[in-house]
């Protein structure tokens, strides 16, 4: 799914770790692609996921609650949202079709999820909106 998110912070350290903005939410992901220079303080297009490496831990919600909760200083998160057919609406939509094809049964119920990382592609498109 293609969105825009403003760039906040790069990081030199590690090339990869940028911090966007979008819908009001700020996170820290990993750029999986990035085929063009990006500045702070623009916005470009992108497209959300998700890298869990293990097991997929899932939990209900009693309340509904739509937040990302960063793990430390890291790339990992506990997400939570509402479950839709092939995403996670977290203030934020993740997606993820091969998961949440999983979840099904979930679907419209706020839950917990922990990730990784939240991975990050710039699309293809060298449009900018400079904020």
């Amino acid at each position: 799914m293609k969105n825009w998110a403003v760039v906040r912070r790069l990081y030199p350290h590690i090339e990869e770790e940028v911090t966007l903005e979008m819908n009001g939410v700020e996170f820290t992901g990993f750029a999986t692609i990035c085929p063009y220079p990006i500045e702070v303080g623009r916005a470009y297009p992108v497209s959300i996921g998700i890298t869990i490496l293990d097991d997929v831990i899932i939990q209900e919600l009693h309340e509904p609650k739509k937040e990302l909760e960063r793990i430390d200083s890291g790339f990992a998160y506990n997400i939570r949202g509402v479950i839709q057919a092939d995403s996670l609406d977290a203030g934020i939509v993740l997606t993820d079709e091969e998961l949440f094809r999983d979840y099904a049964y979930l679907i419209g119920t706020y839950v917990e999820l922990k990730v990784d990382r939240i991975s990050v592609e710039f699309l293809a498109s060298k449009s900018f909106i400079k904020f």
